[in-house]
């Protein structure tokens, strides 16, 4: 049954195309779920988020390769529910998909069903957000907007130094490497 629903689903998504999306060597998204992803990203994110993270889709489509068939199938098939025109109707009254609405149309999108009172429906928030909020902050380009100064591992200068240390300012225990 859901087999059926997800190719019902993908054959009625329409996603606004996207020059920024690129599609090629992807393994898991294909292009209707990778601009789905990316609209919904850009909800999440703000405009302009793949300046901080230039490999978002590609990163993502790598992270569900890491996940059981059913995690991710579950995850393709909520990007495919959130584009439906049914799901915008219902939420901010417009009949078009989720990434042809407005920033603003997709951010009440967003913020109706995690408020609302279906629990599907606020798990499938979750899952955008924390994707989303997830792969950004995964990209090195964000860590200094945090004040992350890298991997450790990569970064043995972070380990190399005198107490106290940015992350832990006041505190002049040595670190353990």
């Amino acid at each position: 049954m859901a087999g059926i629903l997800r190719t019902a689903l993908h054959a009625a998504a329409s996603p606004k195309n996207r020059p920024e999306v690129k599609t090629d060597g992807l393994e898991n998204l294909d292009k209707k779920t990778a601009l789905i992803l990316y609209a919904v990203a850009e909800a999440v994110l703000g405009e302009g988020f793949l300046q901080k993270a230039p490999k978002f889709v590609e990163t993502v489509d790598d992270y569900l390769n890491y996940q059981r068939a059913s995690q991710r199938d579950l995850f393709l098939t909520a990007l495919l529910i959130t584009e439906t025109r049914l799901l915008s109707l219902i939420t901010v009254g417009n009949l078009r998909g989720f990434s042809h609405l407005s920033l603003a149309d997709r951010r009440k999108v967003l913020d109706k069903i995690r408020s609302g009172s279906n629990e599907q429906n606020r798990n499938i928030y979750a899952a955008l957000v924390n994707v989303s909020a997830a792969t950004y902050y995964a990209s090195d380009l964000t860590w200094p907007d945090l004040g992350y100064a890298g991997v450790s591992v990569d970064h043995p200068e972070i380990l190399n130094r005198p107490p106290p240390v940015p992350w832990r300012p006041g505190d002049t225990r040595p670190i353990e490497p």
